[in-house]
C-alpha cells in the first residue's frame, strides 16, 4: 500500500472521531513549525485537500491520544543508508 492509500484509509478511519480542535491541538504541540502557513496546511490535511500521511498521524496522535494507529498504516521507514567505499 502506497503512502497516499494509507492516507485515505487513515483519514477513513478516523474523520468521524476527530475533534474539530485536531489543527490547534497540534499547533500547541509544536508540531508544523518549520511551515509558515502550518495551519493552514494541517487544514488541509484533515479536510483531504492535501494527501500528507506524516501531517494526518500528527493530527491523530496530537488530537487523539487514546487511538492506536494500526501497524498496516504507518509510512515505511526508509532502509539505512550504507557508506560506500571510497576506495578498493
Amino acid at each position: 500500500m502506497t503512502d497516499k492509500q494509507k492516507y485515505y484509509h487513515l483519514l477513513g478511519e478516523v474523520c468521524e472521531a476527530m475533534p474539530s480542535s485536531a489543527v490547534d491541538s497540534a499547533i500547541r504541540a509544536g508540531y508544523g513549525q518549520g511551515h509558515k502557513s502550518a495551519s493552514t496546511r494541517l487544514h488541509h490535511v484533515k479536510q483531504g485537500k492535501v494527501a500528507s500521511l506524516t501531517d494526518l498521524l500528527a493530527l491523530v496522535r496530537f488530537s487523539m491520544p487514546n487511538y492506536e494507529v494500526p501497524a498496516s498504516l504507518l509510512p515505511e521507514e526508509a532502509p539505512a543508508a550504507q557508506p560506500a567505499p571510497l576506495f578498493r
